[in-house]
């Protein structure tokens, strides 16, 4: 009653201005409340989206006659679907890629997968499948160095708004071959006897093809495609060469290495521009990680080399790397027999935010 009185008997104005302080005290603490709170739609905005990238030559679409040809296609296709990827390079797709694609779409649990043809022509080498929608495709290679059959790409929007790039690579095979100059040195090393090429050799026969290609795609065709493009890029295939970083006179030690080093180039020239090889983030030690993707078949038995020539690099300022590993065995319930392909998987979870 007193209070009803004296409410009653305030100027009007001074009642209003009290009130409006009031409101500002209890306001306060909300305001704070909301400011540390994300605010509606902006959570998924902000949050880093786990990527899983998966790297396979699957060799001759899948269908090679020594893995059991068109009847093989089938395990693969179940390999892929349990490893559920979000994005998958193809490389020697060769006609499989609509079988893919559709058991992806049917089977993996990550809804429907687009499958974009990167290499023209009669021989459809690289292709990309992904369930994030594409919302560009890169134009083709241009010169004479490198064409659609080792480069192509796509960009794709995340879950988090995001965009991301991605670019499918096979790197021309040389002859003589890197991997098996480096083997033929190791056994004789082994045997001790005299290793039968030099460093000159080796770093030769990866500077005849290899390293030409990389140069290329990294010096012109990328820049040319993006175009000043700075989202999170993602680079991955079969290079058919040795990381430069685990042939370091640093890892020369190596039990498989027997006291080798080579100054190679091709995958330095990836990290020199800013890519990170993302199975050697995740297994620093190249020793106990070899991480061998050639090859997984019984006829390569006598290569003591770990051979990595399979890869997912990885750019970018909000791109980090959880896990990477190797798949080179058949799932359980295929029994015993040959892998699927001549190349191991390559798996890299990624965290782009």
């Amino acid at each position: 009653m007193l209070e009803s009185s004296w409410r009653r008997s305030e100027p009007e104005g001074y009642r209003r201005s009290r009130l409006r302080g009031w409101s500002r005290v209890l306001m306060a603490p909300l305001v704070l409340l909301l400011g540390l709170l994300p605010l509606a739609g902006s959570a998924n905005a902000s949050a880093a989206v786990p990527v899983r990238v998966l790297e396979w030559n699957i060799w001759h679409g899948g269908k090679d006659p020594a893995v059991g040809g068109a009847q093989n296609l089938p395990r693969l296709i179940d390999q892929l679907v349990a490893l559920q990827p979000d994005v998958f390079f193809a490389i020697e797709t060769y006609g499989s890629a609509e079988e893919i694609r559709t058991g992806l779409s049917r089977r993996a649990g990550k809804g429907v997968y687009s499958a974009t043809r990167i290499t023209s022509g009669a021989s459809d080498n690289l292709w990309i499948f992904t369930h994030y929608p594409v919302v560009e495709v890169y134009p083709k290679p241009t010169g004479s160095v490198v064409s659609d059959f080792n480069l192509g790409g796509v960009r794709v929007r995340l879950p988090n708004g995001r965009q991301l790039n991605l670019f499918d690579t096979w790197l021309s095979y040389s002859n003589p071959w890197i991997g098996d100059l480096v083997d033929e040195n190791a056994h004789n090393v082994r045997a001790g006897k005299k290793p039968p090429h030099s460093t000159a050799d080796v770093v030769a026969a990866e500077e005849s093809r290899q390293l030409p290609n990389i140069t290329d795609i990294v010096d012109v065709q990328l820049p040319r495609m993006l175009r000043g493009n700075t989202d999170p890029t993602v680079l991955a295939g079969d290079l058919n060469t040795v990381p430069s970083h685990d042939w370091e006179q640093g890892w020369a030690g190596c039990r498989d290495h027997f006291g080798m080093a080579f100054p190679l180039r091709t995958t330095k020239k990836l990290t020199d521009a800013g890519f990170v090889d993302t199975f050697r983030a995740a297994n620093p030690d190249v020793c106990s990680a070899p991480g061998r993707t050639w090859s997984p078949q019984p006829e390569y038995d006598h290569m003591i080399m770990p051979d990595r020539i399979d890869f997912v690099f990885a750019k970018g300022r909000t791109v980090s790397t959880t896990r990477s590993f190797v798949v080179g065995q058949r799932l359980p319930q295929h029994g015993p027999g040959r892998f699927y392909s001549d190349h191991a998987a390559v798996v890299s979870d990624l965290l782009i935010g």
